[in-house]
């Protein structure tokens, strides 16, 4: 049996990615910089509190604040804006085949070839399968555009190769 997809990597899927390895791999950091994201918030609050009276030290407090919501929020959409930015020319969109020993990776910059216990993680999102392949470093499946059977029957495949199981991250 023979799988094929197309995957643009566009904001949605670079989203996708990031997210997939920051709630696999990178799970134990992330969970320790949201800790600290919230403990530098509460400092913030208390110094907020402490200098009610002076206008202009509430304001940067309360922008600050503002900062560290809105980027903590966001934290995927911004990996994946920069990760847009260093990607090389022609890597906007690629062609995988999944054989049974390893998957291809065609797009218009590289052609790389891949052994299915190369990959560290799996995960999934609403529209993609995510392959986790190294710590900042994943590839996107299109659910949309997989050919050569459905989606389950691609996900025991995937399994059965790759020795991994399939998380659900959301998105």
């Amino acid at each position: 049996m023979e799988f094929t997809c197309h995957t643009t990597y566009d904001q949605k899927a670079l989203s996708a990615m990031a997210r997939a390895v920051r709630k696999t791999i990178q799970a134990k950091r992330n969970r320790l910089i949201h800790l600290n994201t919230w403990i530098m918030i509460g400092l913030l609050l208390v110094s907020l509190w402490l200098c009610w009276g002076d206008i202009w030290q509430t304001a940067l407090h309360c922008t600050v604040i503002a900062a560290l919501l809105l980027i903590s929020r966001n934290e995927d959409r911004i990996n994946a804006f920069f990760a847009k930015r260093k990607a090389m020319p022609g890597t906007d969109a690629a062609n995988t085949t999944f054989f049974s020993d390893c998957f291809l990776t065609k797009s218009d910059a590289a052609e790389s070839k891949w052994q299915y216990d190369k990959i560290l993680a799996l995960a999934e999102t609403k529209d993609y399968l995510v392959f986790v392949v190294g710590k900042n470093h994943a590839l996107a499946v299109e659910k949309a555009t997989l050919k050569g059977g459905s989606i389950p029957e691609f996900c025991r495949f995937i399994e059965e190769k790759s020795g991994r199981k399939i998380q659900n991250v959301g998105g």
